[in-house]
């Protein structure tokens, strides 16, 4: 990145629109995130405290959540505690407790609340669910996926573009203050694609899985080195990631103890399941999302085994719906969508999409 004065600006693409943040370090990228993300943050913040408020017969109340946070706090870099300690000094009435807090939001519910209470219906409404496709094209590879959450966390949702000295640019999904989900691609072409999987394995106070999501978008050239990055660290949590570059895709399927890796030759469908024998008895509902896991597998390779897959009609997939794009308001429903080239909040079938700001 050429030096250049810092900077923030919402920008649009098709309607779709993203937060561009230009900074010569991290207190400012964190200042400049807090005033432009200062809506998004404080929503997130009323929804955790919901979710507290729920669930104070179990004595978790919001402080008490702040409290376990501080768990994870140890093992964020200096760096980047910096950066969330200037979003907190840019928001009235939100302090660095409650960014901390969010950051390991996703850590704490699913591998953490969760699996200590695995019936518990309070703690399942804030489902979080994803259908994630691969292939390897030709030369090249395509990823996406949908985003489903509950609908009340659509305005807390952001899509950022951040630009950093000596850091390749970084395009990612953001809920809140999170620093990146585990949904985003780089300029050097490396791209991550999450689901989450309810498992009954309590999850390592380790680094936060949006932590560890934003240092791999910015230390990674290739997919090779965002997974030695990942496995060198133990995991807070339970899911499924795509990795990928220009030429690789990697998929994981990760408990807090143990990981499977497979080298994609072809296609890959990952939703909110293992597809692993060996890991069905750690899930907590051993048919969640197997028929949405056959439905997409099956479509998926109909479009390949026709030459015909293209980002375009990736995203023709991701609209597939009820079951790939699901938009049942109640229930988890899509509320955000991502692939290397198109990007969207809102769902594939009804919303426009925007360019990815990335080359």
């Amino acid at each position: 990145m050429k030096k250049s004065k810092s900077y923030a600006i919402w920008r649009e693409s098709n309607g779709q629109k993203y937060l561009e943040i230009c900074a010569l370090d991290y207190y400012t990228l964190g200042l400049f995130e807090g005033e432009y993300l200062s809506k998004k943050i404080k929503e997130m913040k009323i929804l955790i405290k919901i979710l507290s408020l729920k669930y104070l017969p179990k004595k978790f109340s919001y402080k008490k959540f702040k409290k376990i946070a501080e768990n994870y706090e140890k093992f964020i870099p200096k760096y980047l505690q910096s950066e969330m300690l200037g979003m907190a000094d840019a928001i009235k009435n939100v302090s660095y407790e409650d960014i901390l807090l969010q950051n390991c939001f996703l850590d704490l519910l699913y591998g953490q609340l969760i699996p200590k209470d695995i019936h518990n219906s309070i703690l399942h409404s804030y489902d979080l669910g994803c259908t994630s496709f691969g292939a390897i094209n030709q030369d090249s590879t395509l990823i996406g996926q949908n985003f489903d959450f509950s609908i009340i966390f659509k305005p807390a949702l952001s899509f950022t573009l951040l630009k950093m000295p000596k850091k390749p640019e970084i395009f990612s999904l953001r809920l809140g203050s999170m620093l990146s989900l585990p949904a985003g691609r780089n300029s050097y072409g490396v791209s991550i694609a999450v689901n989450v999987v309810k498992s009954r394995v309590e999850g390592f106070f380790s680094i936060p899985v949006t932590i560890k999501s934003r240092i791999a978008l910015e230390s990674s050239k290739n997919a090779e080195s965002l997974y030695n990055f990942l496995i060198s660290r133990p995991n807070s949590t339970s899911g499924n990631l795509l990795i990928s570059d220009n030429s690789k895709i990697i998929a994981m399927e990760i408990l807090p103890f143990d990981h499977i890796r497979e080298d994609i030759v072809r296609i890959v469908v990952r939703s909110n399941t293992y597809i692993s024998d060996s890991f069905q008895k750690y899930l907590i509902k051993p048919n969640y999302s197997k028929k949405r896991q056959k439905y997409a597998e099956t479509h998926l390779n109909e479009i390949y085994n026709n030459k015909s897959l293209t980002d375009d009609k990736l995203i023709n997939l991701l609209a597939d719906e009820p079951i790939i794009c699901r938009l049942k308001r109640r229930k988890s429903m899509t509320i955000a969508f991502l692939t290397k080239k198109y990007f969207g909040i809102g769902n594939t079938k009804y919303d426009e999409p925007g360019i990815v700001p990335i080359k």
